[in-house]
């Protein structure tokens, strides 16, 4: 799936679905892609990992309250809990990417 854009947002991904000779119409197209944002969100607020094959999986990781230092001031402050997302390539992204990039040299 190509998507012909430097950015890929939401609507480029509705087009892109509506383009593959479906027959619904793109207002229900958005509320699928609506409903799948919505539960990926849900499902990491509640600490769960979401893994989508092929792609990659995301998982919120809890930072401990700590001490930092401001770089800019060199003040310490305390910075409270918070969570941290991360994402890891799934090994058939990894490959295509590093195919793509071959072929474009």
């Amino acid at each position: 799936m190509t998507i012909n854009s430097t950015t890929v947002n939401k609507s480029a991904l509705v087009d892109k679905v509506a383009d593959n000779k479906n027959e619904l119409p793109n207002i229900l197209l958005e509320k699928a892609v609506d409903t799948i944002f919505d539960e990926i969100t849900t499902a990491l607020v509640c600490g769960d990992r979401i893994e989508i094959r092929g792609f990659g999986s995301l998982v919120v990781k809890k930072r401990k309250e700590g001490v930092v230092r401001n770089p800019k001031s060199g003040e310490k402050i305390t910075a409270s809990d918070r969570g941290s997302l991360y994402f890891r390539a799934s090994r058939d992204l990894i490959k295509s990417l590093n195919f793509t990039s071959m072929n474009d040299n």
